[in-house]
């Protein structure tokens, strides 16, 4: 039995909720928090695919099973938030997945190991499960590399490294932009571009989860911890998103684990994640928060 709670963030994917529900009946973790977005009310046939992936957790083992069902829909970036918050009411530290991912067995004791590791250390904020790297051999000769970008599609991390997480980051508007991002070596073009979109989802009012947590990370001057091998994939892609899916890596295990003893940031890694998945002009990053908020793609 696993002992490290595990969210699990789920909305309207039967059957990708059943395929992860398999892995974790495998694994049987203790403890399991379950938290799923409403339906639409205008889609009529939202609501029987959201409640079926909510039937598909029901754990026949000896688990504590903890639920945070939506009524209305809040879209993902909301969801996820409520969720996040709803979790750390109850847990100090813990893994999440979401209802499009598969992880491999290796994702979890490696999350275990290294929130072990690493609970006491301010510098490390966040530890990921993917690597998107397209030959990582040539990044890192250890299992694990220290990263400025924290991968979601799974991950663990910390109650009070989540503490303060917003939406809105108030913060942005008291803050010399520069002083956010100089621990972290990047190029002039590098800062430019982060500055332009955080502006953009603080004035224009969007929500997309995965960069206002990026700004939480910097704003405590935080580390990602990404793993040598990818542990977990993601489903989810639209077909359209051609480009997102080439950096979907198949799963490989990473045990046993080699300690990367310099936390220090890997800068030709995080180069390649730059370039290969953030850097998206505005009308991709806008197309972006319709799929992921209106059309649920």
């Amino acid at each position: 039995m696993f002992d490290v709670p595990i969210l699990v963030v789920i909305y309207n994917r039967v059957e990708f909720t059943h395929d992860l529900f398999d892995i974790l009946h495998d694994l049987r973790p203790s403890k399991l928090y379950v938290a799923a977005d409403g339906a639409k009310q205008e889609d009529k046939y939202d609501y029987p695919h959201c409640l079926e992936a909510r039937c598909v957790f029901m754990p026949e083992w000896e688990c504590e099973m903890n639920t945070l069902y939506k009524d209305a829909h809040l879209g993902k970036s909301a969801t996820v938030a409520a969720a996040m918050s709803w979790f750390f009411e109850h847990e100090t530290e813990g893994i999440v997945l979401f209802d499009d991912t598969l992880p491999h067995p290796d994702f979890f004791p490696f999350c275990k190991w290294m929130l072990e590791k690493y609970r006491d250390d301010p510098r490390i904020m966040h530890i990921g499960g993917t690597n998107m790297l397209r030959k990582p051999e040539k990044y890192v000769e250890e299992s694990y590399y220290f990263s400025a970008y924290p991968a979601t599609w799974g991950f663990a991390t910390w109650k009070d490294k989540w503490k303060g997480f917003d939406l809105k980051m108030k913060e942005l508007e008291n803050i010399e932009f520069s002083d956010l991002t100089t621990q972290y070596q990047f190029k002039s073009k590098v800062v430019n571009f982060w500055k332009r979109r955080f502006n953009l989802l603080k004035t224009e009012n969007i929500d997309i989860w995965e960069y206002q947590y990026i700004f939480h990370l910097w704003f405590k001057n935080g580390y990602c911890i990404t793993p040598a091998r990818n542990l977990v994939q993601n489903r989810g892609f639209h077909p359209r998103k051609r480009r997102l899916r080439k950096l979907n890596r198949p799963t490989q295990s990473v045990l046993p684990i080699r300690e990367n003893p310099q936390v220090e940031r890997n800068l030709k890694a995080d180069r390649f994640v730059f370039r290969r998945y953030y850097r998206k002009d505005k009308l991709t990053f806008l197309q972006r928060w319709l799929d992921e908020n209106v059309f649920n793609d």
